[in-house]
């Protein structure tokens, strides 16, 4: 198979019996193969080349997992066929009862990464090698051993992290940090650019807010829509859209963007957030461009309770510039009570807001951003 089938995809055991079952036991028109497994071998990794007969997509809790997800069943014709989109009927138990999904389910092939289509990996003059890296959780790291160049820049706003196809160990495979992060699998994003590289954070946080078995394991990430997405930016389409992303994502818990004094002697400031205590930041210049709905005022109106909760809290630094992931890990504390043995949080005001604008977060999401996301192929 590794003759054959290139990169790491030929690793995978699953994947070396499927590939053997198409290349060794179908010989001829008449023979057919059914596999069970995951939709990746064919929409993702490109394993089969076949025709598609029938299929049917199944809850994989209810086999060999303890999540929600979509797993496989289909019938495979020994001709060759080059498709690039299937439907599937799918079915879920539900209090033992077989129930049967309204409508059919698409899966549709991905041929570029969002890595392949929008990672920014050139150097500009400028860039220096004397910065730091961060880890998972946006704080400076000190591992001996990294694989992220330690680039500096002026013009660097952030690293952005949008790996792998699939939603699988997310906190892995997306995120962002203001620094280069210590596992090297994103790209440096700058602040002349970074409206148009927000999209790719906004498609890897799909998962976390559309948790039903239909999507996990059959939606995807891609790059296919690249073309469609630039053309659309240079003619001036996509202008609201991309604030509306921003507004997203500087709102979204897992923007793990913060400020401090690195190692290096530098202070690195949170670009990507609404605190204007210490003035303006390049998201907040941006913002005034969108034309707010009554659901983005009620977010920002959400975030304005938020920051002066924050600012009423015993850990605020006034001299730092706060995005909402370090307000959540560095303000909103909390203790356990020994008598209950529950968690009391310090500042109840400022939880609940935090916990209220998750919500709003989370709807806004699903409304405004996931259908254009679909529309220009960063989710399939």
């Amino acid at each position: 198979m590794k003759k054959e089938v290139s990169g790491t995809v030929s690793n995978d055991l699953g994947n070396a019996f499927i590939w053997s079952g198409f290349k060794y036991y179908l010989r001829q028109p008449t023979d057919s193969y059914i596999v069970y497994s995951p939709v990746k071998y064919w929409k993702a990794q490109h394993l089969v080349n076949k025709k598609f007969v029938k299929g049917f997509a199944f809850n994989r809790r209810h086999f060999h997992t303890n999540i929600d997800a979509c797993i496989m069943v289909a019938l495979w014709e020994n001709t060759n066929c080059n498709i690039d989109r299937i439907t599937l009927e799918g079915y879920d138990i539900i209090d033992n009862e077989i129930k049967k999904e309204p409508s059919l389910l698409d899966v549709s092939k991905i041929n570029t990464s969002l890595a392949d289509a929008y990672y920014d990996r050139k150097s500009i003059v400028g860039d220096t090698l004397d910065g730091i890296c961060t880890g998972l959780d946006g704080k400076e790291s000190f591992k001996t051993r990294t694989r992220v160049k330690k680039m500096y820049n002026d013009n660097l706003m952030c690293f952005l992290v949008a790996n792998s196809t699939g939603f699988d160990n997310p906190d892995l495979n997306f995120g962002l940090t203001i620094a280069g992060r210590y596992d090297g699998n994103g790209f440096f994003v700058r602040k002349d650019n970074y409206l148009e590289k927000l999209p790719l954070f906004a498609a890897s946080r799909y998962i976390t807010y559309n948790r039903k078995w239909t999507e996990r394991a059959r939606i995807m990430k891609s790059g296919d829509g690249k073309e469609k997405f630039l053309n659309d930016i240079k003619n001036g389409k996509l202008t609201q859209f991309l604030l509306k992303v921003l507004l997203f994502t500087i709102f979204e818990m897992h923007n793990h963007v913060r400020t401090f004094w690195g190692s290096d002697g530098r202070f690195y400031r949170n670009e990507l957030c609404l605190d204007t205590t210490n003035g303006e930041t390049i998201a907040s210049q941006s913002l005034k461009e969108l034309k707010a709905n009554e659901k983005e005022k009620a977010i920002l109106k959400q975030w304005d309770m938020i920051l002066e909760n924050a600012k009423k809290t015993k850990n605020y630094n006034a001299s730092l510039t706060y995005g909402i992931y370090q307000i959540f890990d560095e303000l909103d504390t909390s203790h356990n009570d020994v008598e209950t043995d529950s968690i009391i949080y310090d500042y109840p005001e400022l939880h609940g807001n935090l916990q209220t604008l998750k919500k709003l977060v989370k709807e806004y999401y699903n409304e405004e951003i996931v259908p254009v996301l679909f529309k220009y192929e960063f989710l399939k």
